[in-house]
């Protein structure tokens, strides 16, 4: 659901650091792959990135940090992302970031509870009239003053809350309007209070 480019990487990092994501990629290109099998074919394997980057920090003497690596696997995240975190020498903490099987990049860790890094789930659903809760896991929301309440209460019992069908593409479909909306049927949120479309996104550390 949440988009990986705007997931938790902007809320809990700094500037990506070109030198160190330019030393691990060639470091990758000058060493064996620690993740394949010695009996393996190289281009028959695909590298894992994650294995690869902990033996860059290894070998650079960077201090892990405790956890070190975080893997994010069937979340509301529209992809798989792992951050592996450390101490860079030099520099201070850093979060080797990876996302599906594509080269990582390096980021300055801007983190300063390593919950936030864990967490892939939570998004805050906002209205333009500034209503707003964060939706946590399951059906659990925390509302503007922090207190908790659940999706059924705010936003009713069914199981598809809080979306909705666009209620534009509903109305063509009862023949209330003459022209689809061209939406291709992409769900809403509608704010229980005053009514208006919500947005939804990771929220701001």
């Amino acid at each position: 659901m949440a988009d990986t480019d705007n997931d938790n990487t902007d809320q809990t990092t700094e500037s990506p650091v070109d030198d160190l994501t330019t030393d691990l990629h060639h470091w990758a290109d000058t060493h064996p792959d620690p993740s394949a099998e010695p009996s393996a074919e190289p281009a028959t394997t695909e590298r894992d990135w994650a294995v690869t980057a902990r033996a860059w920090l290894q070998d650079g003497g960077f201090e892990p940090a405790d956890p070190d690596l975080i893997a994010h696997v069937e979340t509301r995240l529209d992809a798989e992302v792992w951050i592996l975190r450390a101490t860079a020498p030099g520099f201070g903490p850093v979060a080797v970031v990876g996302v599906n099987h594509e080269p990582p990049v390096v980021y300055a860790d801007a983190c300063t509870d390593s919950w936030d890094w864990f967490d892939a789930d939570s998004v805050d659903i906002t209205c333009p009239a500034g209503h707003g809760w964060t939706w946590r896991t399951g059906r659990e929301l925390v509302t503007a003053d922090g207190s908790f309440t659940t999706l059924t209460v705010v936003f009713g019992p069914d199981l598809d809350a809080p979306f909705t069908p666009c209620p534009h593409c509903r109305a063509y479909q009862a023949g209330q309007r003459t022209e689809p909306c061209g939406c291709g049927g992409a769900p809403w949120i509608i704010c229980p209070v005053c009514g208006r479309r919500c947005d939804v996104h990771l929220p701001t550390r």
